[in-house]
């Protein structure tokens, strides 16, 4: 799969490929990937950071993505809607050579950006469902945290300058959903093994980040990143979520606790028919304080990120870009590109009907009050609620809700 895309990891691919759907097999993948980029290299106090080219236009970044060089691109914008739009439009964008699908791709792209708080729930995602909102804590409440449909699957994730948001893009054919968090999982160990062989006593080893059975980041037995993915157009990207230094106690304030099923209790409610992808609940801790603070920040995350990714290609290494919203702004980008363009997000984005109306089909019943609604891409197709509700007009709201 991957000897076609890093000539030097030939060897090491073909074991993963090997491996790829045997779970027993994670210890050993882990063992190899460390054995490959090696644990022995120093580092400096801190993570040199990269020359980055400033994308001085509109036009030029347009080139950029349509070239088929390899690159990395560090976002300057904090803006979830310009961040997952630009995410959107490098992806669709992005050339491949549509007569011969088995040839080699040599376009690879890591875009990386740092959002401002913001609750994002996959494509087939139930908002209703996985976040609580009601939370005075979302912008609709009067709070800050904004709520955005994405474009790829997997499961809900928070946003907020704590953490930084990876997306690696790569053709179908080289699809790995674990691959590409294997390389992170190494780069951050050795960084972290080669910080404590300069400060940190033996009594105060820090653990190692692991990669578990669904592919996600660990850190003794903690979840600091979770991953979602996209196959299209035959291209694919895998994109993450690295937990630093994010205020978790207000992650937990914003996602819907578990649904009460008991009889007894006095507050009752319910999803049922539900075509919809359920998040996978697990217990999350920052990089920062598992690591006695070696990430004592994003930034040396971001840099290790695009160092990393230059080391992987022997030739041809990417350029690393930094692209600023005030210098390239996306709705020019539209009307320059407008012939050829192939993405809408920026508008999809802001959009309330991508936002619910896109939600799979459901039926919710809230036993307090009796009423129950069956819901079809946002609207009410069926309730016993006849009062307040308009069949096939009226839009399922919070208000609804328990």
């Amino acid at each position: 799969m991957y000897n076609q895309m890093f000539q030097e990891t030939e060897d090491l691919s073909k074991k993963m490929n090997n491996m790829k759907n045997d779970t027993d097999d994670l210890d050993l993948i882990n063992e190899e990937m460390n054995e490959f980029f090696g644990v022995n290299n120093s580092y400096k106090n801190d993570i040199e950071i990269e020359d980055r080219v400033e994308i001085k236009s509109a036009k030029e970044f347009i080139d950029i993505v349509r070239s088929k060089d390899r690159f990395c691109l560090i976002s300057k914008s904090s803006d979830p809607i310009y961040n997952l739009s630009l995410e959107d439009y490098v992806f669709r964008n992005t050339p491949i050579h549509k007569q011969n699908l088995k040839a080699k791709f040599i376009s690879e792209r890591l875009l990386m950006y740092i959002n401002n708080k913001t609750c994002v729930f996959g494509k087939n995602q139930n908002p209703f469902k996985e976040l609580n909102l009601k939370s005075p804590l979302l912008k609709s409440n009067g709070g800050d945290y904004d709520l955005i449909r994405r474009f790829s699957g997997g499961g809900t994730v928070i946003h907020d300058l704590g953490n930084v948001n990876y997306s690696f893009l790569t053709s179908r054919n080289q699809f790995d959903k674990k691959y590409y968090n294997s390389c992170i999982i190494n780069l951050v160990n050795n960084y972290i093994l080669s910080k404590q062989n300069l400060e940190v006593s033996n009594s105060e080893a820090v653990p190692l980040l692991m990669l578990n059975e669904r592919g996600d980041i660990t850190c003794d037995g903690l979840k600091i990143s979770g991953s979602a993915y996209k196959i299209a157009m035959n291209k694919s990207y895998h994109h993450g979520t690295m937990l630093i230094d994010s205020d978790l106690n207000e992650f937990s304030k914003l996602m819907r606790p578990k649904l009460i099923k008991n009889e007894n209790a006095e507050e009752q409610e319910e999803f049922t028919e539900c075509n919809d992808v359920d998040s996978v609940r697990a217990k999350i801790s920052n990089l920062k304080d598992l690591t006695k603070s070696l990430f004592s920040d994003t930034k040396v995350f971001l840099n290790l990120l695009s160092k990393g990714f230059s080391s992987m290609f022997i030739n041809d290494k990417p350029k690393i870009y930094a692209i600023d919203p005030a210098v390239v702004d996306l709705n020019e980008v539209y009307n320059i590109d407008k012939n050829d363009n192939k993405s809408s997000a920026l508008l999809d984005l802001q959009s309330d009907s991508w936002a619910y109306l896109q939600t799979p089909d459901f039926k919710y019943t809230n036993k307090v009050s009796g009423f129950y609604y069956k819901v079809r891409r946002g609207i009410i197709i069926e309730t016993n609620d006849t009062q307040n509700v308009k069949i096939n007009e009226t839009t399922f709201d919070k208000k609804f809700l328990i």
